[in-house]
């Protein structure tokens, strides 16, 4: 049983790796970001919790840097459906929740933005989790008000590491930007790492494809910090 389930994890961090290197393979000719934010996520009941977020973006082959502030808060919409992880947040414990949220930007230009979004999560086959999120970002800013519609996929699956427990994941997601009327393609893999019962840390590589003109792909390489009350 004990094997099994070794050789399970085995498969899942594979399958992530190759996703990786599948994706870093096309890497060349974009530019370079290093991304560091600050999560932070505070429970209010069963239904509902505040998410805040800090980040900051130092745009390497742009010489520039910019920052996102903000506030929202996550309402289920649905009863607990999934069993619980052995480290189970409360999204991952929901079937079905929204999000609300304003964020502020500050770029070479202020940046306003409100945040629409829904998820639902699915157990699969072999403990995987199956997350779909729905967004769309209105945004304002120097240039005029834009749409921003979004959808991603997510695969995920707890490993665990000793003490620690790590989810390794790997998500697509596809974009379209009213304002150029463009779209764009977002692949990502990264794992979080839960530390303490209040503390998690998550590295990732992002990988970001743009379809109009005059603007370069993009590569990035984030770390998050999420602490959870």
């Amino acid at each position: 049983m004990a094997q099994g389930a070794t050789r399970r994890n085995r498969a899942a961090l594979a399958a992530m790796l190759f996703f990786v290197l599948a994706v870093g393979a096309r890497a060349e000719d974009a530019n370079t970001d290093i991304a560091a934010d600050m999560w932070a996520y505070l429970d209010l009941s069963e239904q509902t919790r505040l998410f805040f977020l800090a980040s900051l973006t130092d745009h390497q082959t742009q010489s520039m840097a910019d920052g996102t502030v903000g506030v929202h808060v996550d309402i289920a919409l649905k009863p607990l459906l999934r069993r619980r992880l052995r480290v189970a947040d409360w999204a991952r414990k929901k079937y079905l929740w929204v999000r609300i949220g304003y964020r502020h930007g500050f770029h070479t230009t202020a940046r306003e933005t409100g945040v629409l979004q829904v998820t639902s999560n699915f157990e699969l086959p072999l403990g995987v989790v199956l997350e779909n999120r729905a967004r769309v970002d209105l945004r304002n800013e120097t240039g005029g008000f834009s749409a921003r519609p979004r959808y991603r996929l997510d695969l995920e699956r707890e490993v665990p590491v000793g003490r620690l427990t790590a989810t390794p994941y790997v998500r697509a997601e596809v974009l379209y930007d009213s304002r150029p009327g463009a779209w764009s393609m977002r692949y990502q893999a990264g794992v979080e790492l839960a530390l303490t019962r209040h503390w998690r840390i998550e590295p990732y590589y992002q990988r970001r494809e743009n379809q109009h003109a005059g603007a370069a792909d993009v590569n990035r390489i984030g770390f998050i910090v999420k602490t959870f009350w």
